[in-house]
């Protein structure tokens, strides 16, 4: 069974209802707004989970929001990429309007490249399949008949989708056995996934972590394509990598002193808006993809750049798949040439944060101060500054990896836990709804990678959202955690009981 999580496309001319779709399966307020604050979500994908299998669902429609190309075009970009890179292609049509010489087309190139299809004719609002049986002569099945705007046959299509799945082989989320998860809790391999914009320098610090040009570096943005797996050991004691290959022995590196690592390279995320054909637009779902593969996220931006909205984007994203977060200034030899010179230039330069004629510890100190501002929704995560260009100061990334390695992995005992709970309570003004006060009966930690926190509480209305704030902020404070999200959960202690009489 493949446990990768599959991706499933969404292609059609325009206005047949792919965004409705998406914002179907999504939620229309998800597709545009995140849980996280200080940050908003990229409309164009989304981890979704309808029913039985968990998916990227990707709306193609930003493949052809660039302009300049004719109809016929766009189009074909659609049917091109999504043949090339989803594992399942969902084909959307208008019921309501005839058969063009364009969707014979998509149609004949989606039966060559082999995907597999699933045919969905929408704007059917009784749902009925009398108007649909033309669409068979395209020669990709029997038609679903949808209505996405109102909701009519989406069930029937999330089983669709969920049986074409099953065929590919994709295995559906499910528990874990103590088995697998004893496996998975014993596995040391540090994973680390390079994000951010284009052209930031995430392929240069892979490069200066292997030590040779693994991958491909150039000041063209996008450069890279797909995602590299590195593979190595480093030993923290004296510092030392070796590059996995054939011919080491792993044997040789399995003592206490020697982490193992691997790194994945991806492709740089663009901004929605300016997502270009092919490689730029599915850059964004291998990025997905490599964060979810990743126990820890260096989020690398440009030093004199400082943060962009898509950086916020990114770091997001991340944070809510639970991920580790390093923030990773790169390009700092640029502020150094900067702190020397005594007058300054037309030359681009972060408005926030003066360079010119400046200590370079007086720049790092305001540049952490900016990042403070920009990003306080991670302000537990730290921030590095180096130079993947000329290699100064990278070699901080195997430490902070560990380190953050360590920190997800981290238990707190119950009892533990429940000796901090008086402290946490009679710390802070108590909660209240009404005359009600509330009241946490007990607490435990339930998961780790990332650590996540269960308070059982009396009445859980009496509580607001800013109290899990301080709840991650105490538990900060007491256990650390430096590095990794925590989620923390508040259940009603009665809650099982409600409904039940006495």
């Amino acid at each position: 069974m493949r446990k990768e999580i599959p991706t499933v496309a969404i292609i059609g001319r325009p206005n047949v209802g792919k965004s409705t779709l998406f914002n179907r399966f999504v939620g229309e307020r998800r597709s545009i707004v995140s849980d996280i604050s200080g940050t908003t979500r990229d409309s164009l994908i989304d981890k979704v989970t309808p029913n039985k299998h968990t998916y990227f669902l990707v709306d193609t429609a930003g493949l052809t929001t660039s302009g300049g190309d004719s109809l016929e075009d766009e189009i074909q970009t659609q049917a091109q990429v999504a043949s090339k890179h989803a594992d399942l292609v969902l084909f959307l049509l208008d019921a309501q309007k005839e058969l063009t010489q364009d969707d014979y087309q998509i149609a004949e190139d989606l039966r060559k490249s082999g995907r597999p299809v699933v045919l969905v004719a929408n704007k059917l609002d009784d749902s009925s399949s009398a108007e649909v049986w033309h669409l068979m002569e395209l020669g990709l099945g029997e038609p679903l008949p949808i209505s996405a705007k109102n909701n009519l046959g989406i069930w029937e299509l999330e089983e669709a989708l969920d049986t074409a799945l099953d065929k590919l082989g994709f295995e559906p989320p499910r528990a874990l056995t103590e088995e697998e998860r004893a496996k998975e809790e014993a596995d040391e391999t540090i994973r680390v996934a390079f994000i951010g914009r284009p052209n930031v320098g995430k392929s240069s610090l892979l490069n200066a972590l292997l030590g040779n040009s693994r991958a491909v570096v150039s000041d063209v943005a996008g450069t890279t394509r797909d995602t590299i797996d590195s593979h190595m050991f480093w030993n923290e004691e004296t510092g030392e990598m070796v590059e996995i290959n054939e011919q080491i022995n792993e044997a040789n590196y399995e003592g206490e002193n020697w982490k193992k690592f691997q790194f994945l390279d991806t492709a740089g995320l663009r901004k929605p808006g300016k997502v270009e054909r092919d490689f730029e637009f599915w850059s964004v779902v291998r990025t997905s993809r490599a964060i979810e593969r990743a126990d820890v996220c260096c989020l690398l931006i440009d030093a004199l750049d400082g943060v962009t909205h898509q950086d916020t984007v990114i770091l997001g994203k991340a944070i809510e798949a639970g991920k580790g977060i390093m923030v990773c200034v790169n390009k700092f030899d640029l502020a150094q040439e900067k702190s020397k010179a005594k007058e300054e230039t037309d030359e681009r330069e972060l408005a926030e944060v003066k360079m010119w004629d400046e200590r370079l510890d007086k720049i790092r100190e305001k540049y952490l101060g900016y990042l403070a501002q920009k990003i306080r929704f991670a302000n537990w995560a730290p921030v590095l500054f180096f130079s993947a260009k000329t290699t100064k100061g990278v070699q901080q990334v195997f430490p902070n990896a560990a380190g953050i390695f360590a920190e997800r992995k981290k238990r707190i005992s119950t009892s533990e836990m429940n000796r901090f709970v008086p402290e946490i309570f009679y710390n802070h003004v108590a909660p209240s709804v009404g005359t009600k006060m509330g009241k946490i009966k007990f607490a435990s930690q339930v998961a780790t990678r990332p650590p996540k926190f269960v308070f059982h509480v009396n009445n859980k209305d009496a509580f607001h959202f800013t109290y899990k704030r301080y709840l991650e902020n105490k538990l900060r404070e007491k256990y650390g955690f430096h590095g990794t999200p925590i989620w923390v959960d508040l259940r009603d202690s009665m809650e099982k009981f409600k409904g039940k009489k006495k």
